[in-house]
């Protein structure tokens, strides 16, 4: 009677999608999908281009960050801003 189960289970899990998850596995190995290895080959090529362009863009945009960084602190010196009218007087007047 257990058998009878077991053979119902496993034509169930045969039919869904892990099944067939399972028997591209089988059928093609690591790969995955039936992707032949010169199109993953490819695919790392274009996707190590990719990342060496992301990252030379990051460093790019480090540097103008820095940049940017530098010339605000330039501009908040104390002796580069102009002095503000209301402080003149208290200090002068009071």
């Amino acid at each position: 009677m257990s058998w009878i189960f077991l053979a119902i289970a496993l034509v169930i899990v045969a039919k869904s999608p892990l099944g067939s998850a399972l028997s591209d596995r089988i059928r093609h190995g690591r790969t995955g999908e039936g992707i032949p290895d010169a199109r993953l080959e490819e695919l790392s090529t274009q996707v190590s281009e990719d990342v060496a362009a992301l990252r030379a863009e990051l460093t790019e945009l480090a540097e103008r960050m820095d940049f940017a960084e530098r010339a605000l602190l330039q501009l908040r010196r104390p002796d580069a801003l102009p002095q503000a009218h209301g402080a003149e007087r208290e200090s002068g007047t009071a």
